[in-house]
């Protein structure tokens, strides 16, 4: 399959996924409804990681990574966009969607150390803010604060939760995509259905034709689906070209619901969109990255001789208030043991 067929088909299928969400929570409750998404996907990403992935045995570190993706990759974002969009446009769900790099940039930014927060991040962290709050604004204005706000604040929950697990998987070990991606839905159907029985109880819903073609074609068509194209994306053309269907999702998104529910989205929320695209992938202008260096340099200034002082405490233990793993720790105490070995090695100047 030709890569940008690849990468269209991928962004449908998310794109695809809030109308499909919209169709199925009218007979659903939120948390029924991601209990059920969770269930009956996980059997068909099992056998994907039979088939693609490097075997089903997990260490205890796979284990912890793959507990913890769950819960913020599978289990809040499908209850919180399950409760959001009972409340506003598929499209717009969609574009609400689309802010996850943002999310992602700014989280990093605070617990990633090789991703320090820089000028350019915050400029590119405010533009995005601002297209959430125009694409936010017709929406509110029309249905109330009341719905449409609360809507809103549901649905950024999860692109919020999974720029979260983005920046947990950066500080862990890589595990097979296939096996991840099955032990998080295995995680979410673990976590999700105690509290759907709780809070909604048992299912209650007649299983017309219908309502199982809805269910099927959110779980196969916008969960499994495009999660195994996205990996065949990954694979072929690589992790920031396959990024680029995060920005085409909320165009389909807006096509569906056009189609299928005649929805009409104003031309304010589609600046807000293009705002949250172009803070996301647009070069930042020169003036800014000089203003960004003299900002640096006199930071270092500022600090002069005491860099050093505290350097391996501060930096070997603790990235935006997080311990480091203890393989980031070794690698830590190796480089520094390397630098001063270095430094003991190299000629002293008479």
């Amino acid at each position: 399959m030709p890569t940008p067929l690849l990468l269209i088909l991928t962004a449908a299928g998310f794109g695809a996924s809030p109308l499909l969400i919209a169709l199925a929570v009218a007979y659903f409750p939120p948390w029924t409804l991601a209990a059920l998404r969770s269930a009956f996907a996980l059997p068909l990403l099992l056998i994907a990681a039979g088939v693609f992935g490097s075997g089903l045995r997990l260490s205890r570190h796979d284990l912890l990574t793959a507990l913890v993706g769950g819960v913020l990759v599978v289990s809040i974002p499908f209850v919180s966009m399950a409760a959001g969009m009972q409340y506003i446009p598929t499209g717009m769900g969609g574009m609400l969607y689309a802010t996850m790099p943002l999310f992602t940039l700014a989280l990093a930014a605070f617990f990633l150390a090789d991703e320090p927060a820089t000028l350019e991040q915050e400029i590119r962290i405010g533009i995005g803010m601002v297209g959430v709050v125009l694409i936010s604004i017709p929406a509110i204005l029309s249905g109330g604060l009341a719905e449409a706000g609360l809507g809103t604040l549901l649905t950024l929950i999860s692109p919020l939760s999974y720029a979260a697990g983005n920046v947990w998987f950066r500080r862990r070990e890589k595990m097979s995509p296939m096996v991840l991606s099955a032990g998080m839905f295995a995680v979410g159907v673990v976590t999700v259905w105690p509290v759907a029985l709780l809070v909604d109880g048992a299912v209650q819903v007649t299983p017309s034709p219908y309502v199982l073609l809805v269910l099927l074609a959110l779980v196969v068509l916008a969960t499994v689906a495009p999660n195994l194209l996205n990996y065949a994306l990954v694979r072929r053309a690589g992790a920031n070209r396959a990024a680029l269907a995060m920005f085409l999702m909320p165009a389909f998104s807006v096509v569906f619901g056009m189609i299928f529910l005649g929805e009409r989205l104003p031309v304010l929320a589609f600046g807000g969109l293009a705002l949250v695209i172009a803070a996301s992938t647009a070069p930042v202008p020169g003036f800014v990255r000089r203003l960004a260096r003299k900002r640096r340099s006199a930071g270092n200034a500022s600090r002069g001789g005491g860099r050093g002082r505290g350097r391996g405490r501060g930096r070997g233990q603790r990235v935006g208030g997080v311990p480091l793993s203890p393989e980031e720790r070794a690698e830590f105490r190796a480089r520094r043991e390397a630098r001063q070995a270095a430094r003991a090695l190299a000629p002293v100047d008479e």
